[in-house]
């Protein structure tokens, strides 16, 4: 049957560009700029006011090139455009999550977020995963992109909690504040152990888990929990992260940037001592409460006893009035968190209230007022394991 000539004039054409394309297409290493000809060209668009905000477009020489990616998922377009941050770390980063569209010549990839300022940046092109009709196999087209950094200061670590000086040889985890919001992702190669007793770098300490706050100021940085609960596998194989008796020192990498993509510029050190474990739970009834004076706007005290979690410190504890009225205020922790503070927004009123405790009030080895963080699960369970919701110490204002 003989084909229409406009029909066979057309496969003729895209023949021919499938040729020019075996022919022309070079292996080219990463680069700046784009190549001056080609049936491909890989490019960066980027926003004039924000270079985080950019785009990855591959041009083809028809659009008859883009057939096989017809109604693909992001996966199979993933196979054929990516874009990674390039990582000093022996660890590669996946491809980054983002929006592709096909318009006309236009393969264009835009990421899910804004990129970072002062990261490198990778788009990688595979011709050969589009499966065309000629053998592209092994072709790649590459580009970096570098985003510039701002005129700005480098960011600062504002605070270390716990604040102590001792930490039990079986405490769990650190609240790290920074000045501004730090970069996530790959964190880990930034913070070490040395035990300065020993003069070594402890062994695969932490958690490789990332726990931000929402503004990305606060990270909570954990001990493994396997090597810190005495017979569980970790522990048994590592040994435990501290030694009763042994000096340590946290660090942080000084090159760890910020969003702004300014690093901290100086090594962070918290030293500190491992002193016995600590396997008792947390007792309400044994911490004092200090009372103010009625029309005072002074702070209810309350003596914990021993250094309690900094964070639950603020979201498990709260004031009201004996009928379950919430009463408005800022907390204070003091003496090394082991003292609680209550500053009211308004000057007390006389009568009766109650300091309301969530059980999962935890000291720094995980133990809450709901249970021990080790429990033998072949003893049976003390009443002090299983405590409801909350808690309260009634406290009268005269």
């Amino acid at each position: 049957m003989v084909k229409p000539v406009s029909v066979l004039s057309g496969r003729l054409i895209f023949v021919s560009l499938l040729v020019i394309c075996t022919l022309g297409l070079k292996n080219l290493a990463a680069a700046d700029s784009p190549p001056d000809d080609g049936p491909f060209q890989l490019t960066f668009e980027a926003d004039e006011k924000d270079p985080r905000l950019c785009r990855v477009v591959v041009t083809a020489a028809d659009k008859r090139f883009w057939v096989t990616l017809q109604h693909a998922d992001e996966e199979r377009f993933q196979q054929v455009l990516s874009l990674k941050r390039e990582s000093k770390s022996a660890q590669k980063l996946p491809p980054m999550l983002g929006h592709y569209e096909l318009k006309d010549r236009r393969l264009v990839f835009k990421p899910a977020f804004p990129l970072v300022r002062g990261g490198r940046y990778q788009a990688t092109f595979t011709p050969g995963a589009l499966n065309l009709p000629t053998k592209l196999h092994g072709q790649l087209l590459q580009r970096t992109y570098a985003i510039p950094l701002p005129d700005a200061k480098p960011p600062r670590v504002v605070s270390i909690y716990p604040s102590g000086k001792q930490l039990p040889a079986n405490h769990l985890k650190f609240y790290i504040q920074f000045s501004e919001p730090m970069q996530q992702g790959d964190i880990f190669p930034n913070f070490s152990l040395y035990n300065k007793t020993q003069k070594q770098l402890v062994p695969r300490p932490f958690r490789h888990t990332e726990l931000w706050s929402p503004d990305g100021k606060q990270l909570t940085l954990w001990f493994h929990p396997g090597r810190q609960k005495t017979g569980v596998n970790l522990n048994v194989e590592l040994g435990a992260i501290l030694n009763a008796g042994q000096e340590y020192e946290l660090r942080i990498n000084p090159k760890w940037p910020a969003l702004s993509g300014h690093p901290l510029g100086k090594e962070i050190k918290k030293s500190f001592s491992a002193v016995a474990m600590d396997e008792r739970q947390p007792e309400p009834e044994t911490w004092k409460l200090k009372t103010p004076d009625s029309g005072t706007r002074n702070a209810l005290v309350c003596e914990l006893g021993e250094t309690l979690d900094y964070a639950l410190l603020h979201s498990q504890l709260r004031v009201q009035t004996l009928e379950g009225k919430p009463v408005p205020g800022k907390i204070e922790l003091a003496a090394h968190e082991s003292v609680w503070k209550f500053l009211p927004e308004k000057p007390w009123q006389p009568g009766r209230y109650q300091l309301v405790i969530g059980t999962v009030l935890e000291d720094l080895a995980g133990n809450s007022l709901q249970q021990p963080f080790a429990v033998d699960l072949t003893k049976q369970q003390t009443a002090s394991n299983t405590v409801g919701e909350f808690v309260t110490l009634g406290f009268e204002i005269k």
